[in-house]
């Protein structure tokens, strides 16, 4: 069968395989999403942004790419299965639980689904986390003692915009919503939370009316334009890129 041999290993290519039609039903599960902008893309370049929302195909990540996104996903149902498990107790005590939550919001014509939130219907505070994965590196530079002073702008755009969004939903202010983002260290399972400032929330709503007003009129942008890409890496990690962008 082969499964001992680095160079023709099946499990390895069956894997690969596997990742290849996950991808495939991923994007089949998206489809009704078609003309909205994902929550999950907050603060990505303009012109990505356009391909994504009119339909245009991009390429699959890599191989080694896919295992690690899938890594992330059995983390996230395995956060959503216990939550689930307890969502009897936890709504007993007087909150309110969602889990992969769909949110929406219409004037910025965004949709997403966040991992976490909580609800204290007695404070009529929210709690809103969203699960991230991390190697050792990019855990050192947050919780080590050579911290990064840079953020993570898109995650912090990603988890805001949940918050905003489910804020929304339940009727009550952004001031009543706390934000973090919850870090798995792949290489030993440490899970640590992060706060985040309900600031962005301010700079999610910024980047959203941006974004609209940018491509408001079918206008495609053009490169170098604002926001356009935001970074200079962006463009070695987009789908559209070669195909339908030469980037920078």
């Amino acid at each position: 069968m082969g499964i001992n041999d680095h160079t023709t290993n099946k499990l390895i290519s069956y894997y690969n395989s596997f990742l290849l039609k996950e991808q495939d039903n991923h994007r089949e599960k998206y489809k009704e999403f078609q003309g909205w902008f994902s929550a999950s893309t907050a603060g990505s370049c303009h012109r990505k942004q356009y391909f994504n929302v009119n339909g245009y195909e991009g390429t699959y990540p890599d191989e080694k790419s896919m295992r690690l996104m899938r890594l992330g996903t059995i983390v996230h149902k395995d956060i959503a299965d216990t939550f689930e498990n307890y969502r009897e107790e936890i709504e007993s005590k007087g909150y309110e639980l969602f889990v992969e939550h769909k949110v929406i919001l219409k004037e910025l014509n965004v949709v997403g689904h966040l991992d976490l939130g909580i609800y204290d219907k007695d404070t009529y505070m929210l709690d809103v986390t969203d699960l991230k994965t991390a190697h050792s590196y990019k855990w050192k530079k947050m919780f080590g003692r050579d911290i990064d002073k840079n953020p993570s702008v898109n995650y912090y755009l990603q988890v805001a915009t949940y918050g905003m969004g489910l804020a929304k939903e339940l009727g009550i202010s952004t001031d009543n919503v706390n934000l973090s983002l919850t870090w798995y260290k792949k290489d030993d399972s440490s899970i640590r939370a992060q706060k985040i400032d309900r600031e962005w929330i301010d700079e999610a709503t910024n980047y959203w009316t941006e974004l609209n007003v940018a491509l408001a009129n079918d206008n495609e942008p053009i490169v170098g334009d604002h926001n356009t890409p935001i970074y200079d890496w962006e463009c070695k990690y987009c789908p559209y890129h070669r195909l339908h962008c030469e980037g920078i």
